[in-house]
């Protein structure tokens, strides 16, 4: 009798691990989200510079909702570069991270002196 509730109770054990749920793996690193390009993101890259990256991959930073180019200000580091097509001579492989801020959040973090969306880049 001893041996048939050990059969048993290993056949039910062997039930419930088979019907636990398997663990999901999170990936390494960060997860970006829509205003953030990390480095994992610019490692994977195929574009060449940033302006086609940003194209490609985060085109809603370049357009107004109605689809029309939007007036944005690119900062790299802290200093003032110029509109968006500046960032077509900036290499992936010299860039942390990039930014991006609609214009309430730029003219805080960049004091006021913008009035729409930044791309803030961060080099190495």
């Amino acid at each position: 009798m001893t041996a048939r509730r050990l059969l048993f109770a290993a056949l039910a054990l062997t039930i419930a691990c088979a019907s636990a749920p398997a663990t999901e793996i999170e990936p390494l690193g960060p997860r970006g989200d829509s205003k953030t390009l990390t480095t994992a993101d610019l490692a994977i890259a195929t574009q060449l510079n940033l302006l086609d990256l940003i194209a490609a991959e985060r085109p809603q930073w370049l357009r107004t909702p109605d689809g029309r180019a939007a007036p944005v200000m690119v900062y790299v580091d802290a200093a003032r570069l110029g509109g968006a097509s500046t960032l077509r001579g900036l290499s992936l492989n010299a860039i942390t991270m990039v930014r991006y801020y609609e214009a309430s959040a730029a003219q805080q973090k960049f004091n006021g002196r913008d009035l729409g969306p930044v791309i803030h880049v961060l080099m190495k």
